[in-house]
């Protein structure tokens, strides 16, 4: 029964150990806004949740820090408290899920990262609701497939990107009524007319 209550002993003062490396911080920052969190006594370093309030009080940022570097979620928010933005970090660099939102909570934009890339399919969305346009990413820019939509939900456009906002290949046009006006062939951006619907200019 001693042995126990000697490692019991001993984990407690480890435990408390710990929490002695640990220090809670409160500063305000040169725009007004304060500042909390937890760092390392020894090295000062960023460990655990971090919260940003403005001058209001009002909850403006939360993250989680790991050696003084972000790994985990981070979140912005509106001055209303609503979600602006969800990143996702791993040590340091974007990797997983992106979400950014309008100001009535409806979804504006959402996608991927890897290592610090913008990867697959990227959306973004009308207040409405309605889906507006999805891009392909690769390497960090457009490539590939995109279709975009009206806001009242039909078809827009629809096409390929290569090597960022620059159309290649096949390109065609719709009107609001989702109907086909114009067909154009595109090199790297610049399109010409092979086709346009009787009465377009």
């Amino acid at each position: 029964m001693k042995h126990i209550w000697i490692a019991i002993a001993a984990v407690l003062l480890l435990a408390t150990g710990c929490k002695s490396k640990i220090e809670q911080v409160e500063n305000i920052d040169s725009y007004g806004y304060t500042e909390r969190y937890q760092r390392s006594k020894e090295d000062f370093a960023k460990q655990g949740l971090y919260q940003k309030f403005d001058e209001q009080g009002r909850l403006m940022e939360e993250a989680t820090y790991e050696n003084d570097t972000l790994n985990g979620l981070r979140v912005l928010y509106f001055e209303t408290g609503d979600t602006q933005i969800v990143e996702t970090y791993r040590q340091g660099i974007f990797d997983g899920p992106y979400r950014s939102y309008y100001e009535s909570g409806q979804l504006n934009l959402s996608g991927q990262y890897e290592a610090n890339e913008m990867t697959g399919d990227w959306d973004r969305y009308y207040e409405n609701g309605q889906l507006m346009e999805r891009v392909r990413f690769e390497d960090n820019a457009e490539n590939g497939p995109f279709i975009e939509y009206h806001e009242n939900g039909n078809l827009k456009a629809e096409g390929a990107y290569l090597n960022g906002d620059n159309e290649h290949g096949l390109l065609k046009l719709y009107d609001e009524q989702g109907e086909l006006k114009r067909k154009m062939n595109c090199e790297q951006g610049i399109c010409r007319t092979i086709w346009k619907r009787e009465g377009e200019e």
